[in-house]
């Protein structure tokens, strides 16, 4: 990611906190989805690396404790108090986070397949193994 592809990304996830926000009184997965997005962001992308590089310093594990983890835990507490989580919302919430967190990956690994490897105004160019 260039700088501005990371601005463009932190755009749309501000955008779509707002939008999952109004959402909350009639579907409370949304927030609670990107609540967990953020959480599972928080602990497996910048936590644990630091933890095991012992200690190397990264700005991301700053904004994971600094607002990730509040602002991810206040979402979860919030609908425990309106009565809006139970066990199927938590799960479901969990699951859709991790697998929106997983989708980039998945997308970067494909990306190295021999059909996404075209060449525009050429015959594709496939490996036969």
């Amino acid at each position: 990611f260039r700088r501005t592809g990371q601005a463009v990304a932190n755009a749309i996830v501000i955008a779509l906190g707002i939008a999952q926000a109004e959402l909350a009184p009639a579907l409370p997965l949304a927030p609670l989805t990107f609540a967990a997005l953020m959480l599972i962001n928080a602990v497996f992308f910048h936590i644990v690396p630091v933890l095991r590089t012992r200690g190397r310093f990264s700005p991301g594990v700053v904004t994971a404790v600094i607002l990730f983890f509040p602002a991810g835990l206040a979402v979860w507490w919030r609908a425990g108090l309106d009565g809006a989580l139970d066990w199927t919302t938590a799960v479901s919430s969990v699951v859709a986070g991790a697998l929106l967190m997983a989708y980039p990956v998945i997308m970067l690994n494909l990306r190295s397949l021999p059909y996404f490897r075209q060449v525009v105004g050429g015959p594709a160019k496939l490996d036969h193994a």
